[in-house]
């Protein structure tokens, strides 16, 4: 039963890696480094001279670094599906009658292959925007179904785990309200970094915040829903820290990942709206797709406190 809790940990935290260094593929330029999928430039081993390339291969699209940053990344992502796959298969062996853990696992299971799929569908429509942002976000959602998986698994191991513990009264509403804004919040902020980039496009020259006039609507409620979740995470993570007793290592540390998480976030929420510079991108996504395994792995616990015998009961939030 353990190692079905490590493969799904390790499988998560591989995920979240996988989400960071797609980003950097996307902000390098080597999406299309291999134009075509699943090979690349009709090899399943990218060429590394034009002499290799295939005679209906345009020369002039092959580059042989962002070519093999491509390839890697691929390769990266069949490594990941593999993990998720033993963890599926762990799971439904040791624990086929715990709905709770079975389904978020084969589901992740299931959508990474659909994932791996439209990854081919985006390099055909050569990185249409919507399609680029769908793909981020099934990553997001897998890395997310794992860890409620693995949280799952430890609770199971470890049946005591919440009880005795007393938190802020209310705490799993406010947590939960917390984690569907921050689902929101990544949905629109996927959308809201497809208009940065298609202004860039445009208007390779412009600088400062000349693309606010560009934005939408949704964008301009991004701005506001991010600012929202930022202050009421950290005055909720604070109260926990404070006001909690006897918490469990799990809400402790989720509570101070929250706290880390949010302020950088806020930080690079700005450097964004200043300078929309490629690498504060990367890393917005990724503090997005983190905040919201830490907002998960909080409500699961305190939502496993408020079932044991001994209930939260401290002062409402």
């Amino acid at each position: 039963m353990r190692s079905a809790f490590r493969w799904t940990a390790i499988a998560a935290v591989v995920t979240y890696l996988l989400i960071f260094t797609g980003g950097l593929v996307r902000v390098s330029g080597s999406g299309l480094g291999c134009p075509d999928w699943p090979k690349c430039f009709g090899r399943w081993i990218p060429p590394i001279s034009i002499s290799q390339l295939p005679p209906d291969m345009d020369p002039a699209q092959f580059n042989f670094t962002l070519a093999w940053i491509e390839y890697l990344n691929r390769l990266f992502g069949v490594f990941t599906g593999l993990l998720i796959l033993v963890a599926a298969i762990l799971a439904v062996r040791h624990f086929a009658r715990t709905i709770r853990i079975v389904l978020p696992a084969v589901l992740a299971a299931l959508l990474v292959a659909y994932t791996g799929w439209q990854g081919g569908r985006v390099v055909e429509s050569e990185l249409e925007s919507t399609l680029v942002s769908v793909h981020a976000l099934f990553a997001i959602l897998i890395a997310a179904l794992l860890l409620y998986a693995a949280q799952q698994i430890h609770y199971v191991l470890n049946p005591t785990a919440e009880s005795g513990r007393t938190y802020p009264r209310k705490s799993s509403l406010w947590v939960g309200i917390l984690l569907m804004a921050a689902i929101v919040q990544a949905a629109l902020g996927t959308n809201m970094r497809s208009t940065i980039e298609a202004f860039a496009q445009a208007n390779p020259v412009a600088e400062g915040l000349a693309w606010l006039k560009y934005a939408g609507a949704l964008n301009h409620l991004h701005l506001l829903l991010g600012v929202l979740i930022v202050l009421r995470g950290i005055f909720w993570a604070s109260r926990i820290l404070r006001r909690s007793e006897n918490p469990s290592m799990l809400l402790w540390q989720s509570a101070w990942g929250m706290l880390i998480l949010l302020m950088a976030q806020g930080l690079l929420g700005v450097l964004v709206f200043l300078s929309p510079t490629p690498i504060w991108r990367v890393l917005h996504l990724w503090c997005a797709a983190l905040i919201i395994g830490v907002f998960l792995l909080s409500y699961g616990a305190v939502k496993r406190a408020s079932r044991s015998p001994i209930t939260s009961a401290g002062e409402n939030l």
